[in-house]
């Protein structure tokens, strides 16, 4: 049944969809310097590429899986540079504005980047594949089963997001700014270690 396979979803998205990484720490980040939205917004942007790699793992659309395939260097090279971007320009976060303007150009950006940084990691698939093994989900699922599992992974991944953004959030008043400054450095460095690992890794495996 449809709904069997939405409940594996959902329980796929809540298991293997948990906010760490160089995501989390951008979500956390975005969550004390601009509210809520942000930081939602940027861990859809998480969601949307687990939504795609996702679809390729169970539907098996070759002219994605052969571009990752051929291409998964250069695009695991590229994401780790950019999330040492994003970590650099976290350490250089000061202090926190008394108010910020949100505006739909800035959540866009939010959305983006995060999508940007968690689609050059081709190894999520692979993650999905060891969930659908763990959860017994095979190659005969139809496209009503297929798109089921999909939605429920997304509201899975969507629900860890929302609770990381809105308990930041719960404590982002309380939150003074030398202690979102050390805050940052943390999280900038964590994220820069992270993107610098996978350039490492990448160069070095032959």
């Amino acid at each position: 049944m449809i709904w069997d396979y939405v409940v594996r979803g959902i329980l796929i998205g809540l298991i293997f969809g948990v906010p760490a990484g160089a995501i989390g720490a951008l979500t956390i980040q975005r969550t004390l310097e601009r509210g809520f939205a942000a930081g939602l917004l940027t861990g859809a942007g998480s969601s949307a590429a687990d939504l795609l790699y996702s679809a390729v793992g169970i539907f098996g659309i070759a002219i994605i899986s052969d571009f990752l395939t051929a291409y998964q260097k250069v695009v695991q090279t590229v994401g780790g540079a950019f999330i040492v971007v994003l970590g650099i320009s976290i350490l250089r976060k000061k202090e926190r504005a008394a108010a910020v303007q949100e505006t739909k150009g800035s959540l866009v950006f939010c959305f983006l980047s995060s999508f940007g940084t968690a689609v050059m990691n081709p190894a999520t698939i692979l993650s999905f594949m060891v969930a659908f093994t763990a959860f017994e989900i095979n190659g005969d699922v139809s496209v009503p089963e297929g798109t089921g599992l999909i939605l429920g992974i997304l509201a899975g991944t969507l629900g860890w997001w929302f609770l990381l953004s809105g308990g930041v959030s719960m404590f982002r008043q309380r939150i003074t700014d030398r202690i979102y400054k050390w805050l940052n450095r943390i999280l900038g460095s964590f994220m820069m270690i992270l993107g610098i690992v996978m350039i490492v890794r990448n160069i070095s495996v032959k």
